[in-house]
């Protein structure tokens, strides 16, 4: 909601923090529980809050559970948009591509990761959403991909399949940091393709 100057209420911003909040706490146990062992019971413990008060913010798991990987999306895909038609060449684009998505999986949205790719959900609706978000995903990369060399659709899934997984083969101790190590990884990923891009 807006004033009458235009401008967001503070009730308005309120709402948007309480919704990002359930999201990143939904998605954090829907990845550790599973889609249907979580509940609206269990996030709102987890938020100190009554489950059905969760019901002012969403009608449903389902719903809550599509907007948080629609909310991951729309945070991430103009990211990688935004390097995939960049000045660099295409090679350097890849790269940079892959680390600012190794960066999201492991710093800023690490519990968001796991809807896309390892929890298992029941409802056709959401599995086909998940579905055209990840070839959304795919084909963002696959564009900067595409100008490197036709045949380099393989090594692209493979590239890809690796960083869905970094969270679980990053260890926070080591002498690395998320920026040093998404550093290595993306140049270890771009040396897939070969080439100078």
């Amino acid at each position: 909601m807006k004033d009458a100057s235009g401008a967001e209420t503070r009730a308005t911003r309120k709402r948007a923090e309480r919704v990002r909040l359930i999201e990143h706490t939904a998605a954090r146990l829907f990845a550790e529980r599973g889609y249907e062992a979580t509940n609206f019971e269990d996030i709102g413990a987890a938020l100190d809050l009554r489950g059905p008060s969760l019901y002012h913010y969403f009608s449903s798991k389902e719903e809550l559970f599509l907007r948080c990987m629609e909310h991951a999306a729309a945070e991430v895909f103009p990211r990688l948009v935004a390097i995939a038609e960049s000045e660099h060449p295409p090679r350097e684009r890849l790269r940079l591509m892959f680390r600012e998505e190794a960066v999201i999986a492991l710093r800023e949205y690490p519990e968001f990761i796991p809807l896309f790719l390892k929890v298992r959900v029941p409802v056709a609706a959401l599995e086909s959403r998940r579905d055209e978000l990840r070839r959304e995903q795919t084909m963002i990369f696959r564009a900067v991909a595409d100008e490197l060399a036709e045949d380099l659709h393989l090594t692209l899934n493979l590239a890809l399949g690796g960083l869905a997984l970094i969270g679980e083969w990053f260890d926070p101790e080591d002498r690395l940091g998320v920026d040093e190590f998404a550093e290595s990884v993306s140049r270890t990923l771009v040396g897939l393709f070969g080439g100078d891009g």
